[in-house]
């Protein structure tokens, strides 16, 4: 029987989250077989080749997509080109994994879901934290309804921000290329979360502002989440804070689920009160719930292009993510609460 040929890939920006993420994903993946990659710097040329091995390099996508046969490609590239250039692959016949957000604006997002519909190609947005071990067990838990009836959710995603430290450059500062700060940033994972988890959201109200960094764009970010079964929901997210909570809570009429990121999965049972007869009891479920993410997120992709693993990570939860966010945007500008339509 003949030996499947693997799957030619071609990325799109060669920054840190492709060297963190794509390529060495890709690599370490043997249906998988790195053939380009695009990037303006040049000066990443260089670099890249010398990491990953020897590659087509390209400065500009469409000729990289042009020139070479390729089955697969990575956008990993500043938010305001994610669906010119997603639409491009897929319009070349290729699968696109995007890094978050899906776009800048509603109307690109449902551009790009229209491409991949009539290239009849698969589109996976990155959002890495459903792929977290802690959120995957979470979601079994509310499924068997292990704490009844969820109505309230609350997740902090806060770190120092993407650069300096992480990221090879400024860009998520400038609003000409990110489009927004810390809300767009982390805040898309967290919306996404409460999305998948009580979802869908029906309203949210917002604040985003600068409060420490010399920026462009939102270093924090406060939103107030309305859910269609009823449930309440609070994100906070940052790009200025000191080490702290990272994770999520989720409370239910008959118990709760903390994910502390840091500290491990528990789930709390029995009867609080505020008097003495309160009879809570703990379980540890998983010491480190961050497993998982970016480690297998290109194992999942490649998993969902051959049909073995049902495709959750749409272009479709994409746009409900950003549709949030531009509305707790748009509600920081105007003072008011902002529905989403259903």
């Amino acid at each position: 029987m003949p030996t499947k040929k693997p799957y030619r890939i071609g990325i799109i920006g060669a920054g840190a989250i492709t060297q963190a993420l794509h390529f060495p994903g890709y690599k370490q993946d043997r249906r998988a077989k790195l053939v380009a990659f695009a990037d303006p710097s040049t000066d990443r040329h260089a670099e890249i080749i010398t990491k990953f091995g020897k590659l087509a390099a390209y400065t500009d996508y469409r000729d990289m997509l042009a020139n070479e046969s390729i089955d697969v490609v990575s956008v990993a590239t500043p938010n305001v080109f994610h669906a010119k250039q997603a639409i491009a692959a897929l319009n070349a016949g290729c699968h696109v994994l995007c890094e978050k957000p899906i776009a800048a604006t509603l109307r690109e997002a449902d551009q790009m879901l229209a491409a991949a519909k009539r290239a009849r190609k698969k589109l996976m947005i990155g959002f890495s934290h459903r792929m977290f071990s802690g959120p995957q067990k979470c979601k079994e838990l509310l499924s068997k309804k292990t704490i009844g009836t969820p109505f309230m959710i609350r997740v902090r995603f806060a770190h120092g921000g993407p650069y300096p430290g992480w990221a090879k450059n400024s860009w998520f500062y400038k609003k000409s290329l990110s489009k927004g700060g810390a809300m767009l940033d982390m805040g898309i994972h967290a919306i996404d979360l409460c999305h998948w988890m009580l979802g869908p959201i029906k309203s949210v109200s917002g604040r985003a502002v600068t409060l420490i960094k010399p920026i462009e764009v939102d270093d924090n970010a406060l939103l107030q989440l309305e859910f269609a079964q009823g449930a309440l929901g609070y994100i906070e997210v940052g790009w200025t804070s000191p080490p702290g909570f990272s994770g999520f809570e989720i409370y239910g009429t008959k118990g709760s689920i903390i994910c502390d990121y840091a500290k491990g999965l528990s789930l709390c049972t029995g009867k609080s009160s505020a008097g003495r007869d309160s009879t809570m009891q703990w379980k540890l479920i998983d010491p480190k719930p961050t497993r998982g993410g970016w480690d297998i997120e290109i194992k999942h992709w490649l998993d969902v292009i051959e049909g073995k693993v049902p495709h959750t990570l749409t272009g479709q939860a994409g746009r409900d993510a950003l549709e949030v966010a531009l509305a707790a945007y748009k509600s920081s500008d105007t003072g008011r609460r902002i529905s989403i339509p259903k």
